[in-house]
């Protein structure tokens, strides 16, 4: 009876590891690295899998590879949920505010808190303060709106999407920030400019740049409308406000040149960064961006208990899924987005980001 126990216990590792290993397929490969409209690496999606069958199935070898993946896998998050990362110095985040706009159709909460619900019109905004040593006091207070991935799409409800734009409205901001992915499907820009940009507005403008699928979907056409509504883009190019802002290109379809985007940036001076793959951090160098706002990754879109976000296109998969990461002299921020191509959000809110800049304490 033990031995069938430790054995049943062996083949649940094994398969936990090989689906391990089709997840790092799928991000690394299939997801993270084409820049082509028609991913060269699609195929890897359909014979990965039976690949990994066959293996598993005819090779003892291969079982104890794939058992000794999803033993660390395991061993990953438990370390991971019982060790989490400080919180980053510099940094101070508020209680982010919920809104629901259609009720909960699972009543127990408890399921809930498991995954059986779709958080697809949950809206989130966060809010963080942001800490900046040399931060000049006339900019003290400054504030940020954040969106990103919006892939505004007919099936969703319209009311989401003004909702969406109110919360950014209310905040008052001084500049609006926009990451990229606006649509996913050439049809569906009139439909964006229309609910995302008639009422958005800040003080000091409304910036953007593009999403792979923006690229796809028709890059001109989406500048032209976005900056008919008097949206401008910052492709590999900074803007110099009240404070620095550059834009870097994606990194998919796009042609990022980060020393083009920094030519006219003053080091000495605070400057906030914008580009639609968190991927471009790998690409900065030594080069100052007091606050780096990125998308993409939709925070993995549908997360598990446990296990989080599984699915995220990225070469550094789910470690830089969502939230504050602090790399080398850049404090990055992921975005959830607020949009979902299928429209299916598990433990995964839509998040509208904002952020408050302040003088000093950064280095406490």
């Amino acid at each position: 009876m033990l031995a069938r126990v430790i054995f049943a216990i062996f083949l649940l590792l094994a398969l936990l590891g090989d689906a391990r290993i089709f997840l790092f397929v799928l991000n690394r490969v299939v997801f993270g690295s084409h820049r082509q409209e028609r991913n060269p690496w699609g195929w890897l999606m359909y014979v990965t899998v039976p690949l990994l069958i066959v293996f598993s199935a005819l090779t003892t070898t291969w079982l104890i590879i794939a058992a000794a993946v999803g033993m660390y896998w395991i061993f990953t998050r438990i370390r991971a949920l019982a060790f989490p990362h400080p919180p980053l110095a510099g940094v101070l985040d508020a209680p982010p505010e919920i809104i629901r706009l259609r009720k909960a159709h699972i009543p127990f909460a408890w399921l809930r808190r498991l995954g059986a619900h779709n958080d697809v019109y949950d809206i989130e905004v966060t809010c963080h303060e942001i800490f900046i040593d040399d931060l000049p006091e006339s900019l003290d207070g400054y504030r940020i709106a954040f969106l990103t991935d919006t892939h505004v799409a007919s099936f969703m409800r319209r009311g989401f999407y003004r909702e969406v734009v109110a919360q950014m409205q209310r905040f008052d901001p001084n500049v609006i920030l926009l990451g990229g992915d606006f649509v996913t499907w050439r049809r569906h820009i009139p439909l964006m400019t229309e609910l995302l940009l008639t009422d958005l507005s800040a003080r000091d403008g409304v910036f953007a740049v593009l999403g792979n699928h923006d690229y796809w979907a028709g890059a001109e056409e989406v500048m032209n409308a976005m900056r008919a509504r008097d949206v401008r883009f910052l492709i590999n190019e900074a803007v110099n406000l009240p404070l620095q802002i550059v834009g870097i290109d994606e990194v998919y379809r796009g042609d990022p040149n980060v020393e083009k985007a920094f030519a006219a940036i003053d080091p000495a001076q605070p400057c906030i960064g914008v580009s639609h793959h968190p991927d471009v951090i790998d690409l900065l160098g030594s080069h100052r961006i007091d606050l780096l706002l990125c998308g993409h990754t939709h925070g993995g879109q549908i997360r598990f208990p446990f296990f989080g976000a599984v699915v995220v296109p990225s070469r550094h998969e789910a470690e830089f899924a969502a939230g504050f990461h602090r790399v080398r002299n850049v404090l990055m921020y992921v975005s959830r987005g607020i949009g979902a191509i299928p429209p299916l959000r598990i433990l995964c809110r839509p998040e509208v980001a904002t952020f408050v800049l302040r003088r000093g304490q950064r280095t406490q």
